[in-house]
């Protein structure tokens, strides 16, 4: 017999009515339901009702923000619970709806906290048989929204509080419950799904643990904790955080991630940051968007409001494929509102506001927003486009920036993101989207040539030249891409397929520089086009209850077009004058010729949970790439002379390799878990570089050595611990490529690239802590080197700064003032690094420094009000890419940008 009972006062102000069936009865005592009252009738299509003197989330009559420090569930005999744990439960409000299918349930004054110290966004993607998702998120500062969506019909929900926190029961709305359908390699062993005496249904031993999914790491969902390496995931919420500062991933990333390397605003074209000294992969909802060529922007194709969390798995793998040498960033995409159409707007402006350029008109930008997304039935959709509108850079002494690339200051990006989804049954989804790019500048001023004549190293000075192009396009960089998936719960049974086609197209057009007189000899710039075509397949089969296989294959078509250095008329260009300088072409050479470049990939992962405690992992990968060049005649010799000699004839390569991982968790207590790693990269270098700068005589079949694949070695070992208000990692890895790929600058400007054995090593570490209610501390740090050995005599020289960054330390402190208002203090400590100097590999000795940004949310009606400040303290420093870039060349040496004010508001409705 089913019981119903009316509850006052449980939550304060409000009235609570509740269905309590015979299982969760059982654990539910008089001291938790206080004050029973009389037996009332309600609705069959949603087992609570909840009732509040408001009806608007935002709204927060206690005037306290509960925070809850873990979302757990456990699975029952009748369906699942999602337990919010908090020692304040009987204090939360909640005010619940539905709408179709959907239960809605928002807490307004409640906030969900991480193990990174910041909010988070729960999700569970088919939990139970008849409910198809449910999500836990904080829908903003003090609000915490839960919804579950059925299948058919409305989920039956029902409420509990406990010692732990507060509880909501789920169960489909048949009248059979149904166990728990989670994926195969998430699924519980047989004595988890019913709970006993011994191990209640509230706190069962086996699921005490967060369940926070990534999907990067293993290809499949899976738990974090269960994960053998180091991962990074960085949620909408820090995303939009640290866009109060900037709209730069790169810059978002570099204070996020340990392992990455530091931010470096002016300079986003040559992609400095590596990951533990080595190229990183990055992709957009598993879609690789780099090619092999100089496009390498990747991070500046997508606008970060069109992002729902970011996953970084650091160190190399081949569970993605080619160029993942130092791991992989995913990029994954907002997915639709839980229920009918949901709108975001955003708009905000910023400006210098340090030294001499206080609020200077130049320096103004502004950034515009708007999405919706939704369910139709079956269908669902999201769309985003967004404007950023970026200023002139001034420096901490309030110069301007000068910057000679298309992805820096006077830029204009737009983003456009469309995804159209379909349900096909209880199984399958079809979906498509595309993603649209655009960056492009007005250049009105530049690096002051003069600068590389004046002795010693010079900060380089800025001077006003409007170049106007004729007969060619003004500098840019364009991509867009698109991606059809497909996917199948239940194949044959109860394999799951997943499906992808996907493909991308990106340009980038440079900015013209005068290079007379040195390297190159003539006003010229470059400009490098780029499509690639492929396809994803991969299918997870379960092999026991704790034991499961994922198998499949990649496959990858590149078509490189050939790198054309463009040639302006020096006649027109001196006639003009800097208001108006006249860039005409007048011609342009093949700098580097048009390859095709393909991949397949066939790999196998299995998955074994030994134990509760104890989880191995383990697989293959077998990568072929084939390469093919027509016939080509260099535009510069080994010399950087004019080349004079034959022709390089047409030619194909194929190479193939076969690449092993191996990794345990073992979970020492259910707060403390070690891990280890071993795992292998193989990726093709950057071939283009190697298609100039030819001898005479040269043919790609007999010297071919420069072309090889790079194999790396990683090993790996951490712990993860994960307390009620304290969490921590702590990583060491070592790697080693006995045929590495690194690059040395030379005096003239260019840079010389060698293939040596090469070993990275380092640690990585973060600490959060809740130091009380409202306070919220963390820090990371990140120690890596790298050594090559040109001359294979076993002494290891140091690499390149810009290949191995210098020590990074981050810190914040976070602190609710009141409900609706959060303001945080942030730092990021680089340091000093002359290994690279003495070495010979840098051509100056690269100084530490200190960045301080703060960081100001208030809630103000059904928005948020955002106020960032960067560089604090407006400090005048060099970025590690313009110390040691401008080593090589003065014109690179700039100081970043000193106090920076931005100011947005977003709203959701």
């Amino acid at each position: 017999m089913i019981q119903k009972w009316l509850l006052r006062g449980w939550f304060g102000a409000g009235t609570v009515l509740l269905m309590v069936t015979p299982t969760f009865a059982q654990n539910v005592t008089s001291k938790e339901i206080p004050q029973l009252s009389e037996v009332k009738q309600f609705a069959k299509s949603a087992s609570l009702l909840v009732q509040t003197p408001t009806n608007n989330p935002s709204q927060n009559p206690q005037g306290d923000i509960i925070q809850i420090t873990r979302v757990k569930a456990n699975p029952t005999d009748k369906g699942l619970e999602i337990v919010l744990q908090t020692s304040q439960a009987r204090q939360l409000q909640v005010v619940n709806r539905s709408s179709g299918n959907n239960f809605i349930a928002d807490i307004p004054n409640a906030q969900l906290q991480q193990a990174t110290g910041n909010a988070f966004k729960f999700s569970s993607e088919k939990p139970l048989e008849g409910i198809t998702e449910i999500t836990v998120t904080n829908l903003n500062e003090n609000t915490v929204r839960i919804t579950a969506s059925g299948e058919t019909a409305l989920p039956k929900v029902e409420l509990f509080d406990s010692g732990q926190g507060l509880i909501f029961g789920l169960a489909p709305s048949t009248s059979t419950a149904q166990k728990p359908q989670t994926k195969p390699e998430e699924t519980q062993k047989p004595e988890a799904q019913k709970p006993t005496s011994e191990t209640p249904s509230k706190e069962p031993a086996q699921l005490s643990e967060p369940i926070e999914l990534v999907v990067t790491a293993t290809r499949t969902e899976e738990e974090i904790t269960n994960v053998p390496r180091s991962i990074t995931v960085v949620p909408r919420e820090e995303i939009e955080k640290q866009s109060a500062i900037s709209n730069d991933l790169g810059d978002i990333l570099g204070r996020t991630v340990p392992g990455l390397g530091p931010p470096n605003s002016l300079n986003r074209a040559g992609n400095a940051q590596t990951l533990r000294g080595r190229p990183v992969s990055i992709l957009i909802d598993g879609v690789p968007q780099q090619g092999n060529s100089f496009v390498n922007t990747q991070l500046g194709y997508i606008s970060p409001d069109a992002i729902e969390r970011i996953e970084v798995v650091r160190g190399p793998t081949a569970i993605f494929g080619q160029g993942a040498s130092g791991g992989v960033i995913n990029i994954i995409t907002k997915k639709p509102s839980e229920a009918g159409v949901t709108s975001t707007a955003q708009i905000g402006i910023n400006a210098a506001a340090g030294g001499d350029a206080f609020l200077e008109e130049d320096s103004f930008g502004n950034f515009l927003q708007y999405g919706f997304s939704g369910q139709d039935k079956i269908f669902d959709y999201v769309f985003s486009i967004s404007r950023d509108s970026v200023g002139a850079f001034f420096d901490a002494d309030g110069d301007r920036i000068p910057s000679n690339n298309a992805t820096s200051d006077d830029t204009v990006s737009t983003n456009i993101l469309g995804k159209i989804g379909l349900d096909i049954g209880n199984d399958q989804r079809l979906q498509i989207s595309v993603n649209h790019g655009n960056n492009s500048r007005d250049i009105n001023f530049v690096a002051d040539p003069i600068t590389r004549t004046i002795p010693e190293l010079q900060k380089t000075r800025a001077i006003r030249q409007n170049q106007i192009y004729q007969g060619t396009d003004a500098p840019r960089i364009t991509s867009t891409s698109a991606n059809l998936s497909y996917n199948n719960d239940a194949l044959f049974g109860n394999n799951q397929l997943q499906a992808q086609i996907y493909y991308r197209d990106s340009e980038e057009v440079g900015v013209a520089s005068d290079n007379r007189g040195r390297f190159g000899d003539s006003i010229n710039r470059f400009r490098q086009s780029e499509e690639a075509l492929g396809g994803r397949l991969q299918i997870n089969t379960p092999l026991a209850s704790s034991m499961s296989v994922l198998w499949g294959a990649d496959y990858e078509q590149q078509k490189q077009g050939d790198s054309l250095r463009e040639i302006f008329d020096p006649v027109a260009f001196d006639a003009s004058s800097n208001d108006g300088r006249i860039l005409r072409k007048v011609g342009e050479d093949v700098f580097y010729p048009a390859f095709d470049l393909s991949s397949l990939g066939l790999f196998a992962q299995l998955k074994w949970d030994i134990s509760e405690q104890f989880l191995v992992s383990g697989g293959l990968r077998h990568e072929r790439f084939d390469f093919s060049v027509d016939e080509f005649t260099p535009l510069l010799d080994n010399n950087f002379d004019p080349y004079v000699g034959p022709s390089v004839p047409s030619a194909e390569l194929d190479f193939d390799d076969t690449v092993f991982n191996l990794g345990a968790v073992y979970k020492v207590t259910p707060d403390v878990s070690l891990f280890a790693n071993f795992a292998q990269g193989y990726s093709v270098p950057q071939l283009f570089r190697v298609l100039n700068f030819l001898p005479v005589g040269f043919t790609i079949e007999n010297d071919v050595g420069f072309l090889q694949p790079q194999k790396v070695d990683n090993y790996e070992i951490g712990v993860r611990g994960n307390w009620n208000n304290v969490q921590a990692t702590l990583a060491g890895f070592f790697n080693y490529s006995s045929l590495g790929l690194s690059s040395r600058g030379l005096p003239d400007g260019t840079i010389q690239f060698v293939r040596a054995p090469q070993r990275n090593y380092g640690i990585e570490a973060t600490l959060d802590w809740q130091a009380a209610k409202n306070w919220k501390i963390g820090t990371g740090l990140t120690w890596t080197e790298g050594e090559d050995d040109q001359d294979e005599d076993g002494d290891f020289d140091a690499l390149r700064t810009l290949e191995v960054q210098p020590l990074k330390l981050t810190a914040y402190v976070e602190n609710q003032t009141t409900p609706g208002w959060r303001n945080r203090l942030q730092l990021l400590y680089v340091g000093n690094r002359d290994r690279g100097f003495e070495a010979g590999s840098d051509f100056v000795s690269i100084e530490d420094y200190l960045i301080v940004d703060y960081i100001s949310s208030f809630r103000i009606g059904s928005g948020s009000l955002e106020v960032g400040i960067q560089n604090l303290l407006n400090n005048r420093y060099s970025s590690v890419f313009s110390q040691a870039g401008g080593g090589l060349d003065e014109l690179l040496n700039n100081y970043e940008r000193g106090r920076t004010l931005s100011v947005n508001y977003r709203v959701s409705w």
